[in-house]
């Protein structure tokens, strides 16, 4: 397959707002308005993820809002073997007009939607951990990326990139020559990130976009979408 048919199939299954496998381009062949995330995942222990588990993926879950109803984009890397290796490279595209939230999951067995949450992806912004990761089109580099085992797995489990790699310092959303996260106004409106209710600017509100806005009926802690594949 050809970077360009791989590229108009990637913008179909993104249109479509469902988990996409798949993804087999490198760098060079990002469609325009994406962004690549990339980096190796250090393969949890098979006490974390049980022995029923027989593939993984990372995949970006950007959160909207249209009509007032939440809804839930995936954007997914190739499903790896979680079972022969104890790291797997993983890369996946997002839609670079959207924030979102980095997860390790277990792929829908159907290819379509959200799988099974594992964990999810946390790094300092000066103010304590966060998971969310502003709009634009500069491709991230997490490096290896390990999970740390929460108290009440999975909701509690954590992915956790080294320092060099926070998106946070590779990302300067207003081009102003400041990098997310020594910048006060990260999206360039005057008005300080800790106030603002937008910081990437995106038009969704922060809040609506992080899992926690999800419905989660049994309060577990993971979004009802989320809690089985």
């Amino acid at each position: 397959m050809t970077g360009v048919a791989r590229a108009l199939a990637l913008l179909v299954c993104a249109a479509a707002s469902a988990g996409c496998i798949g993804f087999h381009g490198g760098a060079g062949d990002r469609p325009e308005g994406f962004r690549l995330v990339q980096g190796t995942l250090v393969v949890p222990e098979e006490d974390l993820l049980g022995r029923q588990v027989t593939g993984l993926q990372m995949a970006g879950i950007a959160i909207g809002t249209a009509d007032d109803t939440a809804r839930i984009d995936v954007f997914g890397s190739d499903v790896f073997d979680a079972s022969r290796a104890a790291t797997a490279a993983f890369v996946a595209p997002v839609d670079g007009a959207r924030s979102f939230v980095v997860i390790l999951q277990v792929p829908s067995p159907s290819s379509r939607g959200p799988g099974s949450l594992l964990g999810v992806l946390t790094f300092a912004n000066g103010a304590g951990d966060t998971t969310l990761i502003p709009p634009g089109e500069d491709d991230i580099d997490l490096g290896a990326v390990s999970v740390v085992t929460g108290d009440a797995r999975p909701a509690d489990n954590r992915l956790k990139a080294g320092e060099a790699n926070n998106p946070l310092a590779q990302i300067d959303s207003d081009d102003d020559g400041s990098a997310d996260l020594s910048d006060p106004d990260d999206d360039g409106d005057d008005t300080p990130d800790d106030s603002d209710t937008d910081t990437g600017n995106d038009g969704v509100d922060d809040a609506a976009q992080a899992l926690a806005a999800l419905a989660d009926e049994d309060a577990d802690g993971v979004p009802d979408l989320l809690s089985g594949s």
